[in-house]
């Protein structure tokens, strides 16, 4: 494959996230929290955005910076109202770039969903 091909398959992945650069993309992995093992990804700010998984539902973290991940059964549709539920009662909410992820946990397979604000 020429370096033209493989920059144009790179920019058209970019572009379905947003513009984000790939490396700008979580990349989830799982950690010990006080709550229990729970999913992060290096963030880029000083916090460690931890979203901790419960019993049948998801755990969320909201990040300082604005980047919110949820973690657990039925992540996706809890990310989702959460954003609707915000978007209702704030002026100005930022336009999200989403994604879904699959993290193994000890418990084993998990359910990531998150958004990231694109500006």
């Amino acid at each position: 494959m020429s370096d033209n091909l493989a920059t144009e398959s790179i920019e058209s992945i970019s572009s379905r996230f947003g513009g984000h650069h790939l490396s700008e993309l979580p990349l989830f992995r799982t950690t010990d929290s006080e709550q229990g093992e729970g999913i992060t990804y290096d963030c880029g700010c000083p916090c460690q955005p931890t979203a901790v998984p419960m019993d049948g539902a998801a755990g969320f973290e909201h990040c300082c910076c604005g980047k919110v991940h949820f973690a657990g059964t039925g992540a996706t549709g809890a990310l989702t109202a959460y954003l609707e539920e915000r978007a209702s009662r704030r002026k100005r909410e930022p336009v999200y770039t989403r994604g879904t992820a699959t993290v193994e946990m000890q418990s084993g397979p998990t359910e990531v969903a998150w958004a990231f604000p694109r500006d």
